[in-house]
């Protein structure tokens, strides 16, 4: 096995939660997440709007192809040895959530698998959250905090990250976890 992995965690969404994590797995784990960021979607898709005039395309369609082109820029910035979200997940009371997020995914796995030969690792939010928090309802501030206190963590200015960079760390935590950690 490897002594060093970089994996790219992604928090798929209306926002893109993006970060990227050099884990170390031995002598012990530890997690430096050396960069990371969000990537609003809703100003874009309405900056390109404004600047470019169609006719043909929604603001779906807009977002969509804004998605896969900071994506494939995203996937390329690195030489990720893993990349990770979580998975897509059904509310009943947000049907058009679901909807975008599946396309979302399809767009992450078809770069990822075509682009890159590799696999997208998904996690359940309930396993996340119970990786990161040991409470698999945890709200978005507990597994914020869950973050920020874990001495296996270390995260470049944490202080400027959202609630989707904190996501997409969890991810990396639990994807470390499930499928690294329990084969060994």
């Amino acid at each position: 096995m490897q002594k060093q992995i970089v994996i790219l965690g992604v928090d798929i969404g209306r926002n893109l939660g993006w970060s990227k994590c050099v884990c170390t797995l031995r002598p012990e784990l530890h997690i430096n997440v050396s960069d990371h960021g969000t990537i609003v979607f809703d100003k874009l898709t309405a900056d390109w709007m404004k600047q470019n005039y169609n006719e043909v395309l929604s603001v779906q369609r807009v977002r969509l192809n804004l998605f896969e082109e900071h994506l494939r820029k995203l996937i390329n910035l690195n030489n990720y040895d893993c990349f990770t979200t979580e998975d897509v997940f059904y509310n009943p009371q947000c049907f058009s959530a679901y909807r975008a997020l599946t396309l979302y995914m399809d767009v992450l796995e078809r770069l990822v698998n075509n682009e890159k030969a590799k696999r997208v690792y998904k996690l359940t939010p309930t396993q996340i959250k119970k990786y990161i928090s040991n409470y698999g309802h945890s709200d978005k501030t507990q597994v914020s905090q869950a973050v920020l206190n874990n001495s296996q963590i270390t995260m470049k200015r944490p202080h400027d990250a959202t609630e989707h960079e904190f996501d997409s760390v969890a991810v990396v935590w639990s994807f470390i976890n499930e499928y690294i950690l329990s084969d060994i």
